[in-house]
């Protein structure tokens, strides 16, 4: 897994317990409004006890006033949690939110002279640390310059060897290597190592680290995988018959016998 890679899987981790937060507040308000004594810790504070002040009060109007106030206060947070996955300054909103949130569960709790929401406030302290997590990487992935293995662009470079016009070949994906592979030949050629390889069903063609061409078989017949850089033509293949080959730009630079 590349640098970017992690670093995303971290930001998708904040936004997940950003969401779950706001699942479980909800559940906390449906389990309230159904008379349970239940609560769930995850959670935000001010929009569930809202809702209990407003049923308490006797007053209906004062009710729907904080129910309104509570339902706002979920949609931001719901906001926060689609509008993040492509603008981290939505993580911060989310942060700030749940900040006020957090500082308002600590009066509550002073108020009334109550010392048995510690738990609450460690609770709200594991919530903070993903949103801060959140922002972080967030930011990080913003400033990560872009990586050439996600730019698929096609990007002409040179001639074929038929006279078409050659594109440069996208990248799939960066080879992984920590499967287990078998390594049906390799060889370097026009200043890149190639790599002709197989993992599980599929065979793939691999340059310099990165998978640009594969083919998924059972039982292998004769085939040939291309990529085009640099102005070169890359192949690897099986000839159907015996032989493992590499070539480039048509001739061949490697051939190995296969036995099984």
């Amino acid at each position: 897994m590349s640098t970017k890679d992690m670093i995303q899987q971290k930001y998708k981790t904040a936004r997940n317990n950003l969401l779950l937060m706001l699942i479980l507040t909800v559940v906390n308000i449906i389990l309230y409004m159904t008379g349970s004594d239940t609560m769930m810790l995850f959670s935000a504070t001010i929009p569930y006890f809202g809702i209990i002040i407003g049923s308490v009060s006797g007053s209906q109007m004062f009710f729907i006033f904080c129910a309104c106030i509570a339902v706002a206060i979920l949609i931001l947070y719901l906001l926060c949690w689609i509008l993040s996955k492509d603008h981290y300054g939505w993580m911060i909103a989310a942060l700030v939110l749940f900040i006020i949130d957090t500082l308002a569960m600590i009066g509550m709790y002073l108020g009334m002279g109550e010392i048995s929401g510690i738990l609450d406030v460690v609770i709200h302290i594991w919530v903070l640390y993903y949103l801060i997590m959140g922002v972080k990487y967030g930011k990080q992935l913003k400033n990560m310059p872009e990586e050439p293995v996600n730019d698929i662009e096609l990007e002409q470079v040179a001639p074929s060897i038929d006279g078409e016009e050659v594109m440069h070949s996208p990248i799939l994906r960066m080879a992984d290597t920590a499967v287990k592979s078998r390594i049906l030949l390799e060889a370097d050629a026009a200043g890149h190592h190639i790599c002709y390889r197989r993992v599980k069903r599929i065979n793939e063609l691999v340059i310099d680290g990165y998978v640009y061409a594969d083919v998924e078989m059972l039982m292998e017949t004769a085939h040939a995988l291309t990529a085009q850089m640099d102005g070169h033509v890359f192949q690897a293949g099986f000839d159907g018959v015996a032989h493992s080959y590499i070539r480039v730009d048509g001739v061949q630079v490697a051939r190995k016998l296969r036995l099984y």
